[in-house]
């Protein structure tokens, strides 16, 4: 009878391919950011996004979700100006339109924009915000005959993308309330 022995070299190619395979799920463009981001509306721009802080390649989920909150405040105080901006331009009815979707972003911008974001409370501006229906873009306050512009307030433009990429994040995240989480700078507007 023969018994089979352990080769030290066996071992050592086992503990290599082992090595091999679960450094492979870890890639150097931040392999959470691309998981987190798969079941996103946006996956391609949420990665973009999260990628822009380099503290997302070893963020949790939690971590990840501040991120994408902080990229929303910064991009819906870009909107609200912008809305607030074009509200200026409409000579029609649909003035009250533009104004009543910049006082949402305006908000937005206001309750995300906290230093220390308390995935909490931006759960619960998430839950208010769907039920109202608000639509992170302005394309029906612009008149027919106006041109679709193709920008931070257009449908399927940047605030659009942020808003349904946190919502995402933040949803998966177990919160209770007054839970902190420690403070991340979020990456500039013009990073992504």
């Amino acid at each position: 009878m023969t018994m089979a022995t352990r080769c030290p070299s066996t071992r050592a190619l086992s503990l290599f391919l082992l090595f091999l395979g679960t450094s492979s799920l870890v890639d150097a463009t931040g392999g959470n950011t691309k998981a987190a981001c798969a079941d996103t509306p946006y996956p391609e721009y949420c990665v973009t996004v999260l990628s822009a802080c380099s503290k997302s390649k070893s963020a949790d989920a939690p971590a990840l979700a501040e991120i994408a909150v902080h990229a929303a405040a910064n991009t819906s105080a870009k909107a609200a100006t912008l809305a607030r901006s074009e509200e200026k331009g409409i000579k029609d009815g649909m003035w009250w339109c533009m104004d009543h979707c910049a006082a949402d972003i305006e908000d937005a911008a206001a309750r995300l924009g906290h230093h220390n974001v308390r995935l909490a409370d931006v759960r619960s501006f998430i839950a208010r915000t769907e039920s109202d229906s608000v639509v992170w873009n302005c394309d029906e306050c612009r008149g027919d005959g106006a041109s679709k512009k193709n920008d931070l307030l257009s449908k399927d433009g940047d605030l659009e993308k942020i808003m349904g990429v946190m919502s995402a994040l933040v949803k998966r995240v177990r919160v209770t309330k007054g839970t902190n989480v420690s403070p991340v700078k979020a990456p500039t507007p013009s990073a992504y």
